[in-house]
């Protein structure tokens, strides 16, 4: 039987192609050719380098994104595997014109241009825009969280510290007991002793450095991650934010952060996206991990139509029938109406963390057969009203009353999450400190808008648009 078994590898050969007709005329690496070379770099803050610098000539900062926004695509975003696919990608040696940067070269350009990749992002927001694929009119903000280049053993927590000098007074205690009874292994326990009285004296000093900084945890190798919830365990993580439009599902803007809940993120997240889109009626959605009273009323009072829903906190009776919501307010009589028709009228003025709220309180509750399951309280049920409160029953009303537009939040914000984390493997960060990690999760949703955009047109269509 014959077999396909091509040349002879050691018969010489005269190549008498071009390396373009190579590249299929559908091939991706055209699209990123023709992006980059429509953008404005110096305009975005890439630093570009003229013929007086001294030294080596250095490689053009266009090839060197080229090559940064390939990688991102491909699944490949070390600089150490990128200068080897350098050298063996055909595709790539036309993408760069067969230049062969060192990975110092390829890591330096984003350790100095890091800025300028979240700009590139929100630039290709805009040109977006320009082509009508996003138009700002409902977009949905969530957060993700994505692992750091820390351990877990090298997070600092007062707990864990706790527990670590705990352990040590038992070893030290163990290994002075046996020292008295095994005089014979004295050296090898009194070694070991001091082993462990080093240890706890370290401990000690860094539970110090932690109250002294006024820090609840503290991470070694990244200083600027942090120990969050993710997937239902702990890790040491960023809270990446995004903002993503409807209308086709992409990217608007994104936020690496290192708050480990969503609660503070509402309004910038939402202000930066309407000022990067110049929206003058925007509705935006966000689940229950970004209710935030004042983060709302911000919204609101910038013309933003807010869809939000607020967890339902159980009553300390644990009798839901009556838990705060199950309560009505009347604005004429400035007075709350209990499930079992009974009046809490106002009786304080009171204010927490800088906000102003009014208390009222039932006069009738010694009475009333309802109150075991109403209130623990010995001096009956009482209420506060924030004096904002309107605003937040104006938008729980909108809500409902919205509820199919609100039930969309998931397939429009967590597909690109999905995306990212598992179909292009970016479950981690390389790099460290949040302005580094910034410009990581930056080009990581680059890449995923190249996605959609090579899904959406042809090669060719792409080309003629960046053109």
């Amino acid at each position: 039987m014959a077999y396909i078994v091509g040349i002879d590898r050691n018969q010489t050969r005269m190549i008498t192609t071009s390396l373009d007709a190579l590249i299929d005329e559908d091939n991706s690496v055209r699209v990123i050719d023709a992006y980059v070379d429509s953008l404005d770099l110096i305009e975005l803050g890439f630093k570009e380098y003229n013929g007086t610098n001294r030294g080596q000539a250095p490689y053009r900062r266009a090839d060197l994104l080229k090559l940064h926004i390939y990688g991102y695509l491909n699944k490949i975003r070390s600089s150490r595997s990128l200068e080897i696919e350098c050298k063996r990608s055909l595709e790539l040696m036309w993408l760069i014109n067969a230049i062969t940067p060192d990975h110092g070269t390829i890591s330096g350009f984003v350790k100095n241009n890091r800025d300028a990749f979240h700009a590139t992002l929100r630039n290709l927001t805009l040109i977006l825009k320009g082509w009508g694929l996003i138009d700002g009119n409902l977009i949905a903000i969530d957060g993700t969280k994505i692992r750091a280049q820390n351990s877990k053993h090298n997070c600092l927590t007062k707990s864990g510290l706790d527990k670590k000098i705990a352990y040590a007074e038992e070893q030290i205690n163990a290994y002075l007991m046996a020292i008295e009874k095994d005089a014979k292994s004295e050296p090898e326990f009194k070694k070991k002793l001091e082993d462990y009285q080093e240890l706890k004296k370290q401990y000690l000093q860094q539970k110090l450095e932690l109250t002294d900084q006024g820090l609840e945890q503290k991470s070694l190798t990244d200083p600027d991650s942090r120990r969050m919830k993710n997937n239902g365990s702990l890790d040491i993580c960023y809270n990446v934010q995004s903002v993503v439009d409807a209308q086709n599902h992409f990217v608007i803007d994104i936020s690496t952060t290192n708050d480990i809940n969503d609660q503070n993120q509402l309004y910038v997240m939402a202000k930066d996206a309407t000022d990067l889109l110049e929206t003058t009626e925007c509705t935006v959605i966000a689940d229950t991990g970004y209710y935030n009273a004042s983060e709302i009323k911000n919204c609101v009072d910038d013309g933003m139509n807010v869809l939000i829903k607020k967890a339902k906190a159980n009553n300390s009776t644990k009798d839901n029938e009556f838990r705060k919501d199950r309560f009505k307010y009347n604005a004429d009589k400035d007075i709350y109406i209990c499930p079992a028709g009974q009046q809490l009228e106002f009786f304080e003025n009171t204010s927490k963390n800088g906000m102003k709220y009014r208390k009222y309180k039932c006069s009738s509750c010694s009475n009333c057969k309802y109150r075991d399951n109403c209130t623990s309280s010995q001096n009956g049920r009482t209420l506060q009203r924030w004096e904002h409160e309107a605003v937040l029953e104006k938008v729980h009303e909108i809500t409902y009353s919205n509820n199919d537009t609100y039930k969309q939040r998931r397939c429009i914000v967590e597909h690109p999450f999905g995306t990212v984390k598992r179909s292009l493997g970016y479950s981690f960060f390389l790099r460290k400190r949040t302005e580094n990690v910034d410009a990581e999760a930056s080009s990581m949703f680059i890449a995923y808008n190249f996605k959609r955009l090579l899904t959406m047109f042809s090669t060719q269509e792409l080309i003629d648009k960046f053109s």
